[in-house]
């Protein structure tokens, strides 16, 4: 039997999603509209997962934690300051380490499945 008190499950397509807003300065085109529905929320552990969407925009990050992403759908070009610039597409996979900053060009409308480490 599964112990569903650590156990997480879901699906990418599960609608109750939350807001995740950027400062207003960090908006630099469009209007991501992101939104977040968590898998497995900050406090369980030393992981957090989820499911990031947004809409086409450019956008300054910073990375707070190390994250890696996997991308389901959409492209985008990231360029992270003191690092080559890089495009991912569906499917590709890239890790970010706590501390870096740079901007988000989503391309086209964009998910991704995420993982928070502490």
């Amino acid at each position: 039997m599964v112990d569903l008190k650590r156990t997480f499950t879901s699906s990418v397509d599960n609608p109750e999603v939350e807001s995740f807003a950027f400062p207003e300065e960090d908006v630099l085109e469009g209007q991501p509209n992101a939104r977040v529905h968590w898998l497995r929320p900050e406090g369980h552990g030393s992981q957090a997962a989820g499911v990031y969407r947004c809409d086409p925009a450019v956008f300054r990050y910073a990375w707070e934690a190390d994250e890696t992403i996997h991308v389901l759908e959409g492209r985008v070009r990231i360029e992270v300051e003191g690092a080559d610039s890089l495009e991912l597409g569906v499917g590709d996979i890239a890790s970010f380490t706590a501390g870096d900053r740079g901007v988000w060009h989503v391309l086209e409308p964009f998910c991704e499945l995420f993982v928070l480490s502490t």
